[in-house]
């Protein structure tokens, strides 16, 4: 049963209690469950490129995070943008002109370079400070959690996705729902530290599409309260639905305050 399904029946079963106190004895009686606390996701925002031959490097130091916190715990986004992302006349099958707007907000310019949850003021962080930027993150407890349920129609292609997002702070938590689809195990092209050119270099956690607006819809919710948003979307074709993944984060003026990464498909 689903986050909401619960709270809602919580909440049902607590009216009908108010209605008839008389005839529930007050050991049958329904009190309130307090959320539990959820720890704290981190968000790796990786500005990258096929042509980028430091690229790869920052990618090990990812792979190296992922397995010291946990793949649940650091969630990276590899988004293939700004000036190593392309080159006129050549395909570049991992660039998206979103992953351009973001680059451009952010002023950023060498790569490889990232934000690690936003942090503004310290963005942008050299991958080689994004273990600190983890480290320092994670000291924090999340004030929403997220629970995200997708439903695949192979036969169109399409996506539908449910995100609830749960109010765990006292107060209440204003900022901006995103939702981006992000695919692996993408075989194609990188340019290496060596010079070399891989042919076949696998790429993980690719920007795909941002499934709501680019950046993000207003949400608003309190302790212990649920907001619901539903979105759709038609993957392209040269996508792989089974190697797809929905990233959910909510930010604010702090930063990202909770991310997580579910699959698009079972």
């Amino acid at each position: 049963m689903t986050m909401k399904k619960i709270f809602m029946t919580v909440m049902t079963l607590a009216a009908i209690g108010l209605v008839s106190c008389d005839e529930v004895s007050p050991e049958d009686r329904l009190t309130y469950v307090e959320p539990p606390e959820v720890g704290r996701a981190v968000l790796i925002e990786d500005y990258t490129g096929q042509y980028c031959v430091n690229c790869p490097r920052a990618t090990e130091e990812i792979e190296r995070l992922v397995e010291q916190y946990g793949d649940t715990t650091v969630i990276a986004v590899a988004i293939h943008s700004g000036p190593f992302s392309k080159q006129k006349g050549v395909p570049s099958p991992l660039y998206t002109e979103v992953g351009d707007q973001y680059f451009a907000q952010w002023n950023l310019s060498a790569q490889p370079v990232g934000l690690v949850d936003r942090l503004y003021s310290s963005m942008p962080f050299s991958y080689t400070d994004w273990g600190a930027g983890v480290n320092y993150e994670i000291g924090f407890k999340a004030p929403v959690s997220f629970v995200t349920n997708s439903v695949y129609d192979s036969d169109n292609r399409a996506a539908t996705i449910e995100v609830q997002t749960i109010g765990l702070d006292s107060s209440p938590v204003n900022g901006k729902l995103q939702v981006w689809l992000v695919e692996d195990s993408i075989d194609s092209f990188q340019y290496m530290p060596d010079g070399s050119v891989s042919e076949h270099y696998n790429h993980m956690h690719v920007f795909r599409a941002s499934v709501n607006d680019p950046w993000g819809d207003d949400v608003s919710v309190s302790h212990g309260n649920v907001a619901v948003k539903r979105y759709s979307i038609t993957l392209d074709p040269a996508w792989v639905p089974d190697h797809c993944w929905v990233v959910t984060f909510l930010y604010d003026n702090e930063g990202v305050r909770q991310v997580s990464k579910t699959k698009l498909t079972d």
